[in-house]
């Protein structure tokens, strides 16, 4: 078994956070972004489309696109195509959406999105254009990236790429003996070559120069997210298309596995891409806690140390789980948004999301930010109150009356 064919045997935590976006973002956006466009045409395309569901039976991206598109159905015209290059994922993919496709009108195209990509910009034209781009490692060319974010097409068009920090950072060691003259293995030669076709270039690799060797992921991982970071900027300087990035780990405890980018043009955009990072977040604090029962039972049923959770666990009590912690984002926002008056003197939140979230992002959403504009509005610290779209307005310090 491939390590393709084997990330869909099931769905772990890292995977439902993504799955939570795509659960809440694609209708936001085919919403608002659809309204603006001729006979409200939207095109949902996910480049990597895979089997369309898990073996365990939870549905994969193509699903939850499909899901998406269903939810909007009765305001808005969308179509959906789905590009998938292994042949036995594409078949399966093919037999699922005729089974399962609930009416959404949909293509599916067999081979490299690369390949397919003239036929997904024609399709999509006068469309406003959701794009997913979850590649398997590094297949992704950077020039296609481009020619999405900059098709011809005053429509309005959006990204969201999964970025795999983790595959990334294992090519390090690799990179280092490249930096010292040495040859590395023949097969992380070919990714290193893949990973300067993503990236444009060969410009990530003076940040592994620390990086010790196969033992230091640590260091790998910050080289990793520095490389995300400046992959950001370069994509902002060349196609005037702006970002919102999350960090996704499996376990609290553990290094970034990816980062979630979605490329956007609109504040509106990066607005609710972060509401929806916070909704998903607490679907991942579920799945990461479900993940460790799973694996300490599975080790306590094959003669492993004895389990610590022998008993049923608790049920995730979300209602709960947000009155606990919901005081706490809050309070994070309101020293996040002081500190940017002391900075700034007057801005807007919408351009400062990374700012006011702070380590928020992922947790809190909407209306935590919302309460938090409150308390300083109520307090006389600040001169706008959090009414309409307050995100959009002007923030400064109250006047002493």
């Amino acid at each position: 078994m491939t390590a393709n064919e084997d990330f869909f045997r099931e769905k772990r935590a890292a995977a439902v956070f993504k799955h939570g976006i795509l659960k809440r973002y694609p209708p936001v956006f085919a919403a608002k972004a659809g309204f603006r466009v001729k006979d409200h045409r939207v095109v949902f395309v996910d480049g990597y489309a895979g089997r369309g569901r898990y073996e365990d039976g939870s549905p994969g991206s193509p699903l939850l696109l499909v899901r998406a598109a269903e939810f909007v159905k009765d305001y808005r015209n969308v179509t959906g195509l789905f590009v998938e290059k292994n042949p036995r994922h594409y078949a399966h993919l093919t037999r699922l959406l005729a089974e399962e496709g609930r009416g959404l009108k949909h293509v599916t195209l067999h081979g490299d999105l690369g390949e397919r990509l003239p036929e997904v910009l024609s399709e999509s034209r006068g469309a406003a254009l959701f794009v997913f781009l979850d590649p398997f490692g590094t297949a992704l060319h950077h020039d296609q990236l481009g020619q999405i974010l900059l098709r011809d097409d005053p429509a309005p068009t959006e990204v969201l790429l999964h970025f795999s920090v983790s595959g990334v950072a294992r090519l390090g060691p690799a990179v280092r003996q490249v930096r010292d003259h040495e040859s590395p293995p023949p097969e992380d030669m070919k990714k290193i070559e893949r990973l300067n076709r993503f990236l444009g270039g060969d410009w990530w690799q003076q940040h592994f120069a620390r990086v010790a060797g196969a033992d230091d992921l640590g260091s790998a991982t910050s080289a990793a997210l520095t490389v995300s970071d400046r992959y950001r900027e370069i994509i902002r300087n060349k196609t005037g298309f702006d970002s919102v990035s999350m960090p996704v780990r499996p376990h609290p405890d553990n290094q970034p596995r990816y980062v979630l980018v979605l490329f956007t043009r609109h504040v509106e955009g990066k607005w609710q891409f972060a509401d929806a990072l916070g909704k998903a977040g607490m679907d991942w604090h579920e799945a990461w806690r479900n993940d460790r029962v799973t694996r300490s039972r599975r080790k306590h049923e094959t003669g492993g140390q004895a389990s610590l959770f022998d008993e049923d666990p608790p049920v995730f009590d979300s209602k709960r789980y947000q009155e606990e912690e919901g005081p706490k984002w809050v309070a994070e926002i309101e020293k996040n948004l002081q500190r940017l008056l002391d900075a700034h003197g007057t801005f807007r939140i919408a351009d400062h999301l990374a700012d006011v979230y702070g380590t928020t992002l992922g947790s809190a959403w909407i209306p935590h930010i919302r309460e938090a504009v409150k308390r300083l509005n109520r307090a006389g610290m600040i001169d706008k109150d959090s009414k309409g779209k307050f995100h959009l307005e002007a923030i400064s310090r109250a006047r002493p009356s």
